[in-house]
């Protein structure tokens, strides 16, 4: 009886944790609908709880770039194109497996040893494992991937359970099954020998498993800083004492400060955009034709928050200039500002023509933008 109560938990829990987990990855796919901004809005409370913080809004940062479209690294340029590949496998994977497992229930054929599950346990944890690690690289949000190793333990868990009952109904010939076959890879990593060797008792079990998750996660963390680092290191921008200028699409270092040069020479651009000490400034430059619905800036459309079409003119671009107010009691100069930021308060969009070296206009920026001042992706 205890047994099969402590098999409903961790299903309960595993139900519990899909749910929080589906709720922060699917905020990829609900950006990308006309229902985006319904969405956030009951989603800004706890993003704002988050960013307010000095200790948690980390957690809501982004460790790969979103808004823009072109770093100098190839392999992060790719991370859309991997996180999509990833996430459609895993979600055909899912597909097939459970066709395949409803087909023996129906069928009475017993336990599903053939095809997939005769290299995979469990292929549609697998698959999800996949699905989910493709719209982590899609939306690269650091709670994402907290939640994405909580989700890796918790289908652990699961599946420990189920196979628990398959050996009580099935018998010797599951465990023989079990012994030649992956739990969620065609292969092992660990030897269940020699964790079994140290965890012989329940409790050693589970200070084990909760000692690997900690460690799992801090590793994760960990490699999650080296890749923003990198991240922010391959982006196209200037820095200055008291702002960033990030471009995001590819451009040559001079061309980007002659765009900032240009704009700053003019006086209407002078009179809006004050220079102190005191104030900080996140900017964008991008084509003219150009739209991110994560910078606030004019010309975002209904469904079409994000347009980057590759055939541009080289010689037309816009920058658009924020004030950005950063966390309480943090301070932040040129590249550290990127990290620092709590939000943007838009100033003016400037459009410039390099090949006649001049200022075209100066339009205010609106009021309310698609996102307001809800945390998205920075850069």
């Amino acid at each position: 009886m205890q047994s099969v109560n402590s098999n409903k938990s961790v299903k309960m829990s595993f139900w519990g944790a899909w749910l929080f987990y589906f709720l922060i990855a699917f905020e990829f796919l609900y950006m990308a609908s006309p229902f985006a901004v319904y969405f956030y809005s009951i989603y800004e409370p706890a993003l704002q709880f988050f960013n307010q913080s000095p200790l948690l809004s980390w957690l809501i940062s982004f460790f790969l770039p979103h808004a823009v479209r072109e770093t100098s690294s190839i392999f992060i340029n790719l991370h859309t194109i991997i996180g999509a590949i990833l996430t459609l496998t895993g979600f055909l994977g899912f597909v097939f497996g459970a066709i395949h497992i409803y087909y023996y229930k129906l069928a009475k054929k017993g336990i599903v040893t053939g095809g997939i599950y005769n290299y995979v346990r469990h292929p549609q944890y697998s698959s999800f494992i996949i699905c989910s690690f493709g719209l982590l690289i899609l939306w690269p949000r650091y709670i994402v991937l907290i939640m994405f190793i909580t989700m890796l333990f918790v289908y652990y868990l699961l599946a420990r359970a189920e196979e628990c009952e398959c050996e009580a109904k099935f018998g010797a010939s599951y465990v023989d099954y079990k012994n030649k076959t992956g739990m969620f890879l065609p292969f092992r990593i660990f030897s269940r020998n020699s964790i079994s060797s140290w965890a012989t008792t329940k409790t050693r079990k589970r200070i084990f498993l909760l000692c690997a998750y900690i460690m799992t996660i801090a590793l994760a963390i960990g490699m999650a800083n080296i890749i923003q680092r990198l991240t922010i290191n391959s982006l196209y921008a200037v820095y200055s004492t008291n702002s960033a200028t990030i471009s995001i699409s590819k451009i040559e270092q001079d061309t980007l400060n002659q765009i900032i040069q240009i704009a700053l020479s003019d006086t209407t651009v002078q009179s809006k955009v004050v220079q102190n000490n005191h104030d900080k400034y996140l900017n964008y430059v991008l084509p003219t034709t150009w739209f991110a619905a994560e910078i606030p800036m004019n010309g975002v459309k209904y469904r079409a928050g994000h347009k980057s079409p590759r055939d541009y003119d080289r010689n037309s671009y816009k920058i658009i200039f924020t004030k950005a107010v950063l966390r309480p009691s943090k301070n932040a100069e040129g590249k550290a500002i990127l990290s620092k930021v709590r939000e943007r308060e838009g100033i003016v969009e400037v459009w410039i023509n390099l090949a006649e070296q001049k200022v075209v206009k100066v339009v205010d920026l609106p009021k309310s933008t698609k996102y307001a001042n809800i945390p998205v992706a920075l850069y």
